[in-house]
């Protein structure tokens, strides 16, 4: 009789007031409002820690009224709340709309209940962690995107070419990206006044190297000079990478494979994955092992930020595998590869194709 009112429970780890944590935190991306996470907080404390275990039941049956007390909401407003949770979903009801909710517990348990249901939100715990994963990216990656918009107005203004700082302007009127909430119009927005930026110190640049060479025209040959034998220096370096993005993510160890998922889901949901995920993810995992932002900008700098990122996850990898290739400090280990990379520039080859081969065998045992 009660065999459709129970749940498979909640992952591995996770309490109930985790539980709403995770809702609290991805709230926008699962189009809560306010009034539900408060309803949802007052729902979650009328149950027990044991209603969220795999096959038990997990329900309430407190009164609209003392809901809406609890809650500091109206009566009216629990019941469009309550209306709108089970249209979408997240909450099953067993009592009728004007009868009156009750249930009873046996040794613990809940026997029988008529009020409202929890199972159908803990089905759905996995789609919330990934909402409360996307939703915390999002935060972080609006911190960086607004600083990112503050510099590009400030080198703009720097260029001090006419129409620069107006068609700057005319992306963001108010120069103030702390007033933009939503995340794709901060994306839009600093890709907008990337490009002005663009666009503009390319005309700054041909104008002062017109400038230099009618002014020291021998000057300006000795700096080609270095200058071609530093591009060529880096060319070797950088040179593109035959690993594809969507392979490399393969070989990534768990933690960053996770990670790489997510910035993967919240750059370009939907779509192939590509290098610029797989950087964030290993320059996150990087700061979470113990290599310092200055460390890591001097090797992206160096190598190229996708073959700084691939020292990191062979590194990462290599951390939880056995025998002779395993590591015990990957951050060490990812600074020595990094080093050897720029100093031979064929280290990380050798390691990434050993890799490949080690999953190829493992696929194949399996």
């Amino acid at each position: 009789m009660t065999q459709h009112l129970t749940h498979c429970g909640l992952p591995v780890g996770v309490t109930r007031w985790q539980f709403l944590g995770l809702i609290q935190t991805a709230r926008r991306q699962l189009g809560f409002t306010k009034g539900a996470v408060a309803y949802l907080k007052v729902a979650i404390s009328c149950t027990q820690d044991e209603d969220f275990k795999a096959g038990r039941i997990c329900a309430f049956w407190t009164s609209v009224t003392k809901i809406a007390g609890r809650a500091e909401l109206d009566r009216r407003q629990v019941a469009r709340i309550e209306a709108d949770l089970i249209e979408r979903g997240f909450l099953g009801k067993s009592a009728s709309d004007h009868s009156r909710r009750g249930g009873s517990r046996k040794e613990g348990a809940i026997g029988h209940e008529f009020g409202i249901n929890l199972a159908p939100l803990i089905n759905r715990a996995s789609e919330i962690q990934t909402a409360a994963r996307k939703a915390m990216f999002e935060e972080n990656e609006s911190d960086r995107l607004r600083a990112q918009i503050r510099k590009l107005f400030g080198d703009i203004r720097k260029l001090r070419v006419d129409g620069a700082c107006e068609a700057a302007s005319n992306v963001l009127p108010n120069s103030r990206p702390s007033t933009i909430q939503c995340f794709n119009r901060l994306k839009r927005v600093a890709e907008a006044l990337e490009a002005v930026w663009k666009d503009f110190s390319a005309e700054a640049s041909r104008g002062e190297k017109s400038h230099q060479c009618d002014i020291s025209p021998s000057l300006n040959t000795v700096k080609e000079k270095k200058s071609k034998t530093c591009s060529s220096a880096k060319a070797v370096d950088q040179r593109p990478l035959a690993t594809r993005p969507a392979q490399a993510a393969l070989l990534a160890g768990r933690e960053l494979s996770e990670m790489i998922a997510l910035y993967a889901e919240g750059l370009d949901p939907g779509r192939p994955l590509t290098w610029p995920a797989i950087e964030m993810a290993a320059r996150d995992r990087a700061y979470q092992l113990g290599v310092s932002t200055s460390l890591w900008q001097r090797f992206c700098d160096e190598l190229g930020c996708s073959q700084t990122a691939l020292c990191l996850l062979v590194a990462d990898r290599n951390s939880e595998r056995g025998g002779r290739f395993q590591v015990r400090n990957p951050a060490a280990a990812f600074v020595g590869m990094a080093r050897q990379q720029a100093r031979q520039g064929a280290v990380l080859s050798a390691l990434l194709g050993e890799l490949i081969d080690a999953a190829k065998v493992n696929d194949d045992a399996g």
